[in-house]
């Protein structure tokens, strides 16, 4: 299959969209990042063009305020993971962030990594420095366990009532 990502620029380039929006079932996924992590050119190739669809502006965070709360939500399937688009857009957003009471809606994050939990936990630290509050919401089955594990889950509020969430602020 290999050859193919090699030989066919339109598939190459078709698949990599496709897999930075997510829009690849779990087979292809999985034949695709065993084919890019481990040829270099590729790889590459790959980075550039998230860099490149990051750059033009796709929105990955809608911010949105309830009263004196910040609403955070991702557009699209995500991962708060290593280099991932999302985090390093949430961490830019974050940078500079004067809302003290603000929510994150992780309802399209389907993993987390130790880099997704220190942004959490960096977030967290801001919004109790300035006398605020910082929670989650809608993490899912994935995600609970790892706050679970982490023991995060004792040290940020996790909600999956969007208006028990924005309620508890109060």
């Amino acid at each position: 299959m290999s050859s193919k990502y090699h030989n066919d620029e339109v598939f190459r380039a078709r698949t990599a969209a496709e897999y930075l929006f997510r829009r690849l079932d779990a087979e292809s996924r999985i034949e695709f990042e065993n084919h890019y992590l481990t040829c270099d050119d590729c790889f590459e190739e790959l980075r550039g063009t998230e860099l490149l669809i990051f750059g033009a502006g796709q929105p990955v965070i809608e911010k949105t305020q309830s009263n004196d709360i910040t609403v955070i939500r991702f557009n699209g399937a995500t991962q708060l993971t290593g280099n991932s688009s999302e985090l390093m857009e949430l961490a830019r957003l974050m940078q500079g962030n004067s809302e003290t009471k603000v929510l994150i809606d992780l309802s399209r994050v389907s993993r987390i990594d130790s880099a997704g939990l220190g942004m959490l936990m960096n977030c967290y630290t801001h919004a109790v420095r300035n006398s605020g509050a910082f929670k989650l919401l809608h993490p899912n089955t994935q995600v609970k366990q790892v706050l679970s594990i982490t023991r995060i889950n004792s040290v940020i509020a996790t909600f999956d009532d969007e208006h028990a969430a924005l309620k508890s602020f109060q």
